[in-house]
């Protein structure tokens, strides 16, 4: 199940890169190129009401090698028919099909671990996912990104990853008999703070991972400092979620959350004051970026504690959608914000994001609110 992970991770990381630079050089527009990237996240929400269906079908198994296997041949098809319209449709298909893996491999993992460890496994399913995305744009530095050799090279690694789940028999036990809340909007009442952490994780780490850069040049760094930016924050990202799950399942999952989310809020606002002193804001990016991405990771081990096991699908589904949704937003609305406010607006919106988690996490702990 971390093998998929790390599968979904690396063609996260290594699609949108390599679709920009190919049809920036067919002379597309960036409104285009931001289309054709946008639309599998788009695509994994339009599908969601239809994941958990599909899942009980089949089993969680089969959804994870039908998805990897159908996403990995689409990779295959792209550069014969290079251009935007057939590009978002066959991105459109890939990203049903990667939302479908997405969601069961999260679902397999709530269900295999128990009470006493889930953080650390979802800590752990963090840090796999996060090197997948990081590997990405590392496997395009040896591929190049003309010709047929990436897409191949990024199908092959993608089939790579199935390996591991070839040597497991189908799952059974309770893991087979999930059967679908009767609606989605029972779930988000369910745990509304699960699924504002989902919300606000795909905002702020899509607005991060955006124009973190395009910050970085309009506070006057030259573009490798703004590209080491991003860097250092998805290194954090990877490191810190081990640990951040071994905190939770010691101290719990809500107050970690609220530690990060806290610590989301301030990292954001002291961004502009650090850029000229490597020492305040390498360590800044840092930690930033691991304590962030615990809002995806933790609020998955929340959906476990949350839900029956027959829940989980309709569970998970929709904590997918919302962190999609919150993808779309969040490079739209931090753009707007940086053009309103160039140099505050981007932080202010980040910190925002998180304040607002952590209102809702001191919402829910409070008893008299939660009886209102």
């Amino acid at each position: 199940m971390f093998s998929s992970s790390l599968g979904v991770g690396l063609i996260f990381g290594f699609q949108p890169p390599l679709i920009a630079l190919t049809l920036s050089r067919l002379g597309y527009s960036s409104f285009a190129i931001g289309a054709v990237t946008a639309v599998s996240l788009i695509a994994v929400i339009l599908c969601g009401p239809f994941y958990p269906r599909v899942i009980v079908r089949l089993g969680l198994k089969r959804c994870i090698v039908s998805g990897i296997v159908f996403a990995a041949a689409i990779l295959l098809v792209m550069p014969v028919w290079p251009g935007v319209a057939v590009w978002m449709a066959l991105r459109f298909i890939a990203g049903c099909a990667l939302g479908l893996v997405w969601i069961a491999s999260e679902i397999w993992m709530n269900s295999a671990s128990g009470t006493e460890s889930r953080g650390a496994v979802m800590g752990i399913y963090g840090t796999v996912f996060s090197i997948g995305i990081v590997a990405g744009p590392v496997l395009l530095e040896f591929t190049g990104t003309q010709g047929m050799k990436p897409f191949a090279v990024g199908s092959g690694c993608l089939l790579v990853t199935l390996l591991p789940l070839a040597m497991l028999r189908q799952v059974t036990g309770a893991a087979q008999e999930f059967t679908p809340l009767r609606g989605l909007s029972g779930t988000l009442k369910a745990a509304p703070v699960v699924m504002l952490a989902a919300l606000v994780a795909g905002l702020v780490e899509s607005a991060d991972l955006t124009l973190l850069p395009l910050f970085g040049l309009h506070s006057g760094l030259d573009e490798h400092a703004a590209l080491l930016l991003v860097a250092v924050f998805m290194i954090g990202n990877v490191a810190l979620q081990v640990p951040i799950g071994l905190l939770a399942d010691r101290y719990g999952r809500k107050f970690l959350l609220g530690i990060c989310a806290a610590t989301s809020c301030i990292g954001p606002l002291l961004l502009q004051r650090c850029l000229d002193t490597p020492l305040l804001l390498w360590p800044l990016l840092f930690v930033w970026g691991g304590t962030l991405y615990a809002f995806y990771s933790q609020g998955v081990a929340m959906l476990g504690e949350e839900f029956a096991l027959e829940n989980l699908p309709s569970a998970n589904t929709l904590f997918v959608m919302v962190y999609c949704l919150g993808g779309v937003i969040g490079p739209s609305v931090g753009g707007i914000a940086m053009d309103v406010w160039p140099n505050r607006g981007l932080p202010v919106l980040l910190s925002s994001a998180a304040l607002l988690m952590l209102g809702g996490l001191m919402l829910s702990s409070n008893p008299a609110a939660r009886r209102r």
